[in-house]
C-alpha cells in the first residue's frame, strides 16, 4: 500500500481539496492518506466514514510548534503546552508524528527535544530548501525513529507526491512494524503552491470576517 503521511482538506483554511475529488485522486493513484487538517478532525472522520480507506490524523498548533496526531479519534484544541498535547495523543491511543521538523518556514514541536515522538516527517514535499528534509533525515536515523514522507497537499495536482510504500496491516502496532520496513517515495512540489495558498488562507480569512 501506499500511505501520504500528509493531505489536508478544504476543512484546512488554504486547502481546496474536496472529499470527494481527494477520493477520486487517491484510487485513481492507489493511495491511502492520512487526513491531517489543521485543528480539526472532522473532515477527516467524514472521509473515512464514506470512503474506509484513509488514516484519521489532526495537525495541531501547539504553544511550541506543530505536531500531528496519527490515528486520532477524539480533537485536540489547539494553544496547549507540548506536553498536555501529547498527552492528549497518548490517552486516545494514537501515534505523535512530527512535520516537516527543521523547516525554518513553518513551525514544528521538534525544536523541543525533550519528547519523544513515535514518528519523523523526513520528508515534507513542500519544504523549499532540501536541506531541512536532509537534517530530518539525519535525525530520525541518528536516534533511532520511524521514518515517513507526505505531500503534504492542500491543492489536487499535490497529491500522492510523496509517500510510503508499505505492507497493509490490520493494527497500530502492526502499522509502525510495517512503516519500519517501508521504503519512501519522495518528489518535490513545485514552490509556487505556496504563495497559493497562503493567497487562498486570506481570502477565506477576509470572506468570513465580512460574514460574521
Amino acid at each position: 500500500m501506499k500511505v501520504d503521511f500528509h493531505i489536508h482538506t478544504i476543512h484546512s483554511p488554504d486547502s481546496l481539496n474536496t472529499l470527494w475529488l481527494l477520493n477520486k485522486i487517491c484510487v485513481k493513484k492507489g493511495i491511502t492518506p492520512v487526513i491531517s487538517d489543521h485543528n480539526r478532525i472532522r473532515y477527516a472522520q467524514e472521509y473515512k466514514r464514506r470512503f474506509g480507506n484513509a488514516i484519521v490524523a489532526e495537525e495541531i498548533e501547539t504553544a511550541e510548534g506543530e505536531v500531528i496526531c496519527l490515528f486520532a479519534n477524539e480533537r485536540i484544541r489547539a494553544g496547549l503546552s507540548i506536553e498536555e498535547t501529547i498527552d492528549r495523543i497518548r490517552e486516545q491511543g494514537a501515534l505523535v508524528y512530527v512535520p516537516h521538523p527543521f523547516d525554518r518556514m513553518r513551525s514544528s514541536a521538534i525544536k523541543r527535544l525533550d519528547f519523544k515522538p513515535d514518528i519523523i516527517e523526513v520528508f515534507n514535499a513542500r519544504v523549499i530548501r532540501k536541506e531541512y528534509n536532509r537534517q530530518a533525515l539525519d535525525f530520525a536515523e541518528q536516534n533511532g525513529y520511524l521514518k515517513a514522507a507526505g505531500s503534504d497537499a492542500h491543492l489536487p495536482f499535490e497529491i500522492g507526491k510523496s509517500y510510503a510504500e508499505m505492507e497493509e496491516f490490520s493494527s497500530i502496532k502492526e502499522f509502525m512494524k510495517n512503516l519500519k520496513a517501508a521504503r519512501l517515495v519522495t518528489n518535490y512540489q513545485c514552490p509556487l503552491v505556496h504563495p497559493v495558498t497562503k493567497s487562498l488562507y486570506f481570502v477565506r480569512k477576509r470572506f468570513s470576517a465580512k460574514n460574521e
